[in-house]
């Protein structure tokens, strides 16, 4: 289940930073068929942010308990996993549900285009290390 959770988020963050690409190519305005294909993928965004905080926090926990102290790649790792899944779903939220639910103009354009970027940056590494970690499970 994690090697295909994890494989699954990789595919999405390639699809992804493919539309955020593309669409600037299509609907440079996000009016059309553009602003459609965010609506879809705003849940499946804060479902891996969510995922992403849960990892980043399981992550955290085992480099806690590690005898290893200082700042090891595996620490720094599971510090930006759950920090950046935690302020990836803040932004999501503030933007997703605040603005466009309760009061459209308020919508920060900014913000999205930072969601934008994180989304691949953040989903990706999750997923890679959450395929990685069930071939390892297996192989034990």
């Amino acid at each position: 289940m994690k090697k295909f959770l994890g494989i699954a988020m990789q595919i999405f963050a390639v699809v992804f930073w493919v539309q955020f690409v593309a669409i600037q190519l299509y609907d440079p305005t996000s009016e059309g068929i553009g602003a459609l294909v965010w609506q879809i993928f705003d849940p499946f965004v804060a479902a891996g942010a969510l995922i992403t905080i849960y990892v980043g926090f399981r992550r955290k926990q085992d480099v806690d308990k590690a005898e290893e102290r200082g700042l090891t790649k595996e620490y720094f790792e599971a510090n930006v996993t759950l920090y950046g899944g935690i302020i990836l779903i803040h932004a999501l939220l503030w933007n997703w549900i605040g603005s466009r639910l309760l009061e459209p103009e308020m919508s920060l354009h900014w913000l999205w285009i930072f969601i934008d970027i994180s989304v691949p940056l953040i989903l990706f590494p999750v997923g890679r290390h959450l395929a990685k970690s069930s071939s390892a499970e297996q192989l034990a």
